[in-house]
């Protein structure tokens, strides 16, 4: 199943809220229901939030029945970095790794940790390469489908470092296989996730590389029980997270981690939108980086999240600068062998970067949208059941809908 948006039709109202909201413009209303084009839909979340009647929700990923449907293998889990910041302040961090280990877990590889990898590659990248500006991370999947789907010229700008979810679960599966002697199909990886869109970037990524996590769990799905484990007086054992390392979490905490200053971080779709038509535009060619990502104020805006994103970023804010560091980051030691080895590159896949049709083709076939766009009133009041007087030409140009779909016209008429 790679699909991890719920829609309930019976609730939805067709107030076309979710429509406009769209940033790639995958929702149509047909009958007075939104539909959803699968093949479209980038993962955000926008639909969710933006849903007065509640017609959207995460799916439930059923993450126990792949927990338990392999009893004998070697369960990783990998906890994103927002984690941290579900929890009241002043709860003992510590304690959080050990409590996902009595959910059945036997090993825990923390994302932050992987973060402080990815941090030290992009810094080195970013210094050493110079062909290309502005970057544009490809932390975010969601931010990354939008690029792919409505500005391809900028597949270019996207710098391919491995996110710290793959790199982590690459490196978790090796000190398993290491460790006790285990073969690849005995390991079985799961991401603890804040967003439905880190399901795309495992079931389809954008690399031309095997995902090495089998499979992602909602972060809000496990929450209560991961609660009332780190509360518990028993829970001695303690692991911590990279403090720097954690900052990911929160808008503009990678190019802090990476030391770098001619940076932007945008979050939020509409505000990334604007970013990225500046640079289609030749525009910001001056800066080095941008940090791009799809949700309010970063991943802990992200729906399977628990807690209101800015109480979250003040949290990780205050456990990043109130508690020392006493991270024991198990790989940060070979951070110079795995960046002269290539270990953080990788390819974009030839389908995801290039369109299927030729250039002479691709402008025949605008021009041939804008006549059809011509002739709508340009009102883009959504009646039709497409968000845009554009977007409904292009419907009509691929035959999935008719020109008279248009109300404003019948009335006229």
């Amino acid at each position: 199943m790679n699909f991890s948006i719920m829609f309930d039709k019976d609730k939805c109202r067709g107030c076309t809220n979710c429509m406009k909201r769209c940033p790639t413009q995958a929702i149509r209303l047909i009958d007075g229901k939104a539909f959803i084009n699968i093949a479209k839909c980038i993962h955000c979340g926008e639909c969710i939030k933006i849903c007065p009647y509640n017609a959207y929700t995460p799916e439930s990923i059923e993450w126990y029945d792949h927990m338990h449907d392999s009893p004998k293998k070697y369960k990783i889990a990998i906890p994103t970095t927002t984690l941290y910041g579900q929890f009241p302040r002043g709860t003992d961090i510590c304690k959080v790794q050990n409590s996902i280990l009595k959910l059945g877990f036997d090993f825990v590889y923390d994302a932050s940790w992987a973060a402080d990898l990815a941090a030290k590659a992009l810094k080195l990248k970013i210094a050493h390469e110079k062909n290309v500006r502005p970057y544009i991370t490809t932390t975010c999947p969601a931010a990354i489908r939008l690029i792919k789907y409505r500005y391809p010229s900028l597949m270019d700008n996207l710098i391919l470092i491995r996110e710290p979810m793959e790199i982590a679960g690459i490196l978790a599966r090796e000190r398993a296989r290491k460790k006790f002697n285990l073969k690849d199909e005995d390991i079985k990886v799961f991401y603890i996730s804040p967003c439905p869109a880190k399901l795309l970037a495992v079931t389809n990524p954008i690399g031309d590389y095997k995902p090495s996590v089998d499979w992602v769990i909602p972060l809000n799905k496990i929450y209560g029980e991961l609660f009332r484990e780190v509360i518990r007086e028993d829970n001695i054992t303690c692991s911590y997270p990279s403090l720097s390392g954690m900052k990911w979490a929160v808008a503009g905490g990678q190019s802090k981690h990476a030391g770098l200053n001619n940076y932007i971080a945008v979050h939020g779709m509409e505000n990334i939108i604007q970013i990225l038509d500046e640079i289609e535009n030749g525009k910001l060619s001056d800066i080095d980086f941008v940090e791009a990502l799809a949700c309010v104020n970063g991943c802990v805006g992200g729906t399977f999240n628990v807690v209101n994103p800015f109480i979250a970023t003040s949290s990780i804010n205050y456990i990043s600068t109130s508690l020392e560091d006493e991270c024991i980051n198990p790989d940060i030691d070979r951070f110079e062998e795995l960046y002269e080895s290539g270990f953080f590159n990788y390819k974009l896949k030839e389908v995801e970067k290039f369109s299927k049709l030729s250039l002479k083709e691709a402008v025949e076939k605008n021009d041939k949208i804008r006549e059809i766009c011509d002739k709508l009133p340009g009102l883009d009041c959504g009646s039709c059941g497409a968000p845009t007087c554009l977007a409904h030409a292009e419907d009509v140009y691929n035959n999935e809908s008719e020109f008279e779909d248009c109300v404003v016209l019948r009335v006229k008429k």
